[in-house]
């Protein structure tokens, strides 16, 4: 009972913080944060003990199928050197330059555990950056950068992560032959997993006639493919984006669906990052009773581990500012439409937006009990990381977005973008009308005027459609099917934001529902 108790009462904080956040603007993860490490202070709150084997399989996948589900293969496409450069790359560079610094501050904790405790700490928080975006005004484009980060960067640190903690658990030294070969053989594996069940799901979506059932199958899919790849040595975190990307750009997903699956993602993204933060900060509270005296050498290794990867952070963004130039300077200006940073405010921005979040604490939380020294430490020092990383920026990223001026970027706002995306959709809607319908010049007109009014005023209430004769309502949705599969099939071509499309589907989907009612 009393379990059940702590989790009714973490799913209501959970709301509460929302909306706190909501209210003043400020990051909901990061105000979790602060919830989640006065709880770990306060000695009267039960302990709840979470099997380390279990907190990744629990957590970790849905959060990442919610993010996984707004991207793209073109997307994808034209972001490999993204995800090359700061996925893999300067994840890699960061567990090298924490692991030494680590070495250095905790004599006797080995290489095996010096990098464990790297790995953790290295990727960025996706999920973090998702709910800090919107209310402090970062463009899109900055956005969907640091979001096509944070899909495949926890791939380079948990194989690593495993990697080491095996050799540690085993007793054995590190091969690096070894780690190389299993990091490449994860990749391999759980993209052709993700691939099959991704066409497999998409296949099931397009045959089951339930929305209920459809929205069912992508929350039992993630912790079904993470188990999965994991069973066969594959990365659970790549097999999942993959096979989001590969359903939802194979499936016919109606408007309803659409609709539906943003609402329903977007409530599971909140609660299990929310009751993921509270019982893991009450897990952590154990942790500072059994380290006692060694409590403030805990912390203070973790803020130098996180001054290290802010500076390692800010030295690569300024060298893909640096390399993004030469880039545009010789393809054109075409190139900047997905690429950050592209000014030094920008790369400011974006190493500044590098917070940590669940995946830290859940890594460390994940390590076995005895296997050597520090066990109780690395939890202190990674909850200290997290309040530096998260809950500093994630307060300060508004402001810091106003000092910026980020406007002056191209097209910062996303406003020349979503004009011509809504361009072709009203194009698409009028070609349909005027070469499959029947109806008389002025009822097209009259229908093309309603689309023009929808579209530029969205929040309105929609007319009365049952006043209109059945081949003008009809006229209406196929017009607006023309609409939607033309913004479709740009959501699938590269150089195309898929946040900006989702943004003019979204009125789509709306005026398509509305008109079918």
């Amino acid at each position: 009972m009393t379990i059940l108790f702590m989790l009714i009462s973490l799913l209501l904080a959970t709301v509460a913080v929302v909306a706190v956040g909501d209210r003043t603007g400020l990051p909901w993860p990061a105000l979790m944060t602060i919830v989640a490490a006065g709880g770990a202070l306060l000695p009267f709150l039960p302990q709840i003990d979470i099997p380390a084997d279990l907190i990744l399989p629990i957590f970790i996948p849905p959060l990442l199928w919610a993010l996984a589900r707004k991207s793209s293969w073109a997307l994808i496409k034209s972001q490999v050197s993204t995800i090359i450069s700061m996925s893999v790359v300067l994840v890699f560079i960061t567990i090298a330059a924490l692991t030494g610094v680590t070495l250095l501050l905790l004599p006797g904790i080995g290489i095996a555990g010096a990098i464990i405790l790297a790995a953790a700490i290295a990727p960025p928080d996706p999920v973090a950056v998702d709910a800090v975006a919107e209310p402090a005004g970062i463009p899109k484009r900055i956005t969907t950068t640091l979001q096509t980060e944070g899909l495949f960067n926890d791939a380079a640190s948990i194989v690593t992560f495993h990697v080491a903690l095996v050799a540690l658990v085993a007793g054995e030294e590190l091969s690096w032959t070894t780690g190389v070969l299993e990091f490449l053989w994860s990749c391999f594996a759980a993209v052709i997993l993700g691939l099959i069940v991704g066409r497999v799901a998409a296949w099931f979506s397009d045959h089951v006639s339930s929305i209920g059932a459809r929205n069912a199958l992508t929350w039992v899919l993630p912790f079904a493919i993470y188990a999965g790849a994991e069973e066969i040595g594959g990365s659970g975190v790549i097999a999942i984006v993959i096979a989001a990307v590969e359903l939802n750009s194979r499936a016919a997903i109606g408007a309803e669906d659409r609709l539906s699956g943003q609402a329903f993602w977007g409530t599971v993204e909140i609660l299990f990052t929310g009751v993921a933060f509270g019982l893991i900060g009450l897990n952590v509270r154990a942790a500072i009773d059994q380290v006692g005296s060694e409590l403030w050498h805990a912390v203070w290794v973790g803020i130098v581990l996180s001054i290290v990867a802010i500076v390692v952070r800010g030295a690569w963004m300024f060298f893909n500012y640096k390399q993004n130039r030469k880039v545009i300077a010789h393809k054109g200006v075409a190139e900047s439409v997905l690429r950050a940073p592209l000014r030094l405010q920008e790369a400011l921005l974006m190493t500044w937006a590098g917070m940590r979040g669940l995946v830290t604490l859940a890594l460390v939380l994940s390590i076995p009990a005895n296997v050597f020294p520090y066990h109780h430490e690395l939890q202190i020092i990674a909850l200290v990381v997290l309040l530096l990383t998260m809950v500093g920026p994630g307060l300060t990223l508004p402001w810091l977005v106003g000092k910026l001026n980020l406007d002056k970027g191209p097209d910062a706002a996303g406003d020349k973008s979503i004009e011509v995306l809504t361009h072709r959709a009203k194009k698409a809607a009028a070609k349909h009308l005027l070469t499959h319908s029947e109806l008389a010049d002025e009822q097209i007109a009259s229908i093309k005027g309603w689309i023009a009014q929808e579209f530029a005023a969205e929040e309105e209430t929609i007319e009365d459609l049952s006043k209109m004769r059945k081949k003008a309502r009809l006229a209406r949705i196929e017009a607006l099917h023309a609409a939607q599969a033309e913004l479709l099939q740009a959501r699938r071509e590269r150089g195309i934001n898929p946040a900006y499309v989702d943004e003019v589907l979204s009125v789509v989907d709306r005026m398509l529902m509305a008109a079918q009612r």
